[in-house]
């Protein structure tokens, strides 16, 4: 058998590439931090398999892993225009809690990391521009402060008449988000979501989640610590 059919085959027959574990960094420092507790999980507009709707996370933490995963070579949520129309899908985890005091907060990872593996595919046509996007989004909620992060996974484009797909992989870092004009007492939601998007393609996702080892770990993930005063006010002058 010649080298090349020969590697062609072994490929074609290996398992599904082991996604390594990630646990929390240690020296995170956690001084202060007030933690959130984990609430719940949507899937909107994703699909297994089988075409039936992806099932929301459970909050039961399987093979060191909290979130959506595959334990075959399928993806375990798939959204494809061609079946599922045009809107958006999404994964979402919820943490929520009570902000401490008034003041500034920021709500922080406690050494965490998402992770998230999938591929985004844009299928063209002879006329138009197509794209198929996959976006990481934290959103903060409360009803006197609020703040964002976003960070794309993919983004795939093309303006022909055939596909082009990128793939996302590994373990992403979360930054703080500063909250300013918090009040004490009000509830706080924090939202880690997987949006996908695309006006005509596909998107497949291998898994959406964080390295734990138990279900308690899921009220460890965030939490909310009071913010340090800004850069500019610590440098001016008294």
């Amino acid at each position: 058998m010649r080298p090349l059919a020969l590697l062609t085959l072994l490929l074609a027959c290996a398992p599904k590439p082991y996604m390594v574990r990630l646990r929390p960094s240690a020296d995170r420092d956690l001084t202060g931090v007030v933690f959130l507790h984990y609430a719940a999980s949507q899937a909107e507009a994703f699909f297994d398999a089988k075409g039936r709707p992806c099932r929301p996370f459970d909050g039961e933490v399987k093979f060191y892993f909290a979130g959506w995963q595959s334990r075959d070579d399928d993806p375990v949520c798939d959204h494809d225009t061609f079946e599922d129309g045009l809107r958006p899908a999404k994964l979402e985890f919820d943490w929520r809690g009570t902000v401490p005091d008034d003041g500034a907060w920021d709500v922080l990872s406690a050494g965490y990391r998402v992770g998230a593996w999938g591929r985004a595919q844009a299928r063209g046509a002879y006329y138009g521009d197509f794209f198929a996007w996959v976006q990481l989004i934290l959103e903060v909620r409360s009803p006197h402060c609020q703040g964002t992060w976003t960070t794309d996974l993919a983004r795939s484009r093309i303006s022909a008449p055939y596909a082009v797909a990128r793939d996302f992989t590994g373990w992403f870092q979360i930054p703080d988000v500063r909250l300013d004009g918090c009040k004490a007492g009000d509830p706080i939601d924090v939202r880690l979501r997987l949006l996908a998007e695309s006006n005509r393609g596909r998107i497949e996702i291998d898994a959406f989640g964080f390295s734990t080892l138990n279900d308690e770990d899921l009220n460890k993930i965030f939490g909310v610590r009071r913010a340090s005063a800004p850069a500019a006010a610590r440098a001016s002058p008294r």
